[in-house]
């Protein structure tokens, strides 16, 4: 797509190369061009924002006026009910809403050829001011110089969540978030990742970055090829599914998934009952 576009060079590997990779964790050349029109449609058109108190916001959003029943692992699925421990629990219906890998364990019958991104995130907590003053995602738009870099961790982007939700700091600090490309197996550690820092940045030293937490993610996303499953089409004898792995690996086509999904159940449940 990018060729017949005509897109300069330049263009692609300092600015769009990096800019999707550090969206998707994956080198551009294993991306999709539907996702491509998709995700820069959004971010031209629309406006990006963090909840004030965080994703978490999100879902105690959707979970007001509903029974929550938390900590209780699920074992076993069927259409109109799910087993904790050795407990059934009967329902019109059951929606499997869920990363793909634990699908997988609930619906052998999914495509269990589909690989997943890896990737982990990096807090650090930095006196202010950050090194840039704006609510900006820093890209990491060194040239890699062969196809073997894709198999390399490689620090995508930077992000300080603070300049844009002030919560998520305390006065006198800025939150850093640091994303890394490549599985944990790899063996980059704190040094590797204040290394890259520090030249992404041109700062000598970072001691007075104080690292807050890592998250590992064996399966940060879906991988990027054509799927058969819909959102709306009841799998494994009237279980419904949804999730990125039922259409595009982003957290609006998720949610738009699990509105889909809903909308099926509702469209059903005469005949469920």
């Amino acid at each position: 797509m990018l060729g017949k576009l005509g897109l300069s060079t330049v263009l692609v590997d300092r600015f769009l190369r990096p800019f999707f990779e550090a969206i998707y964790v994956t080198p551009l050349a294993q991306q999709s061009s539907a996702c491509f029109r998709f995700v820069l449609r959004m971010l031209a058109e629309g406006r990006t924002s963090l909840p004030e108190r965080g994703m978490q916001a999100v879902a105690d959003q959707l979970a007001e006026d509903l029974l929550v029943r938390l900590c209780s692992p699920i074992v076993e699925v069927r259409p109109t009910g799910v087993r904790i421990d050795a407990e059934w629990k009967d329902f019109d219906a059951v929606v499997l809403a869920v990363d793909l890998p634990a699908a997988r364990a609930f619906l052998p019958e999914l495509d269990q050829t589909d690989e997943g991104t890896r990737s982990s995130t990096w807090y650090f907590a930095l006196p202010s001011p950050p090194p840039v003053s704006e609510p900006l995602i820093v890209l990491n738009s060194t040239l890699q110089t062969g196809p073997d870099e894709a198999d390399l961790p490689r620090l995508v982007n930077v992000a300080f969540p603070s300049l844009v939700q002030p919560s998520y700091a305390p006065k006198g600090w800025d939150l850093a978030a640091v994303t890394v490309r490549g599985p944990e197996k790899l063996g980059f550690g704190e040094s590797w990742v204040r290394h890259e820092l520090g030249c992404l940045f041109g700062i000598g030293s970072l001691d007075a970055w104080r690292l807050l937490r890592v998250y590992h993610l064996d399966f940060h996303q879906p991988a990027q090829w054509p799927r058969t499953l819909q959102p709306r089409v009841p799998v494994a004898s009237g279980i419904y599914v949804c999730g990125d792995h039922c259409a595009e690996p982003t957290l609006d086509s998720a949610m738009r998934s699990g509105q889909r999904a809903a909308e099926a159940v509702l469209e059903d449940l005469p005949a469920l009952q």
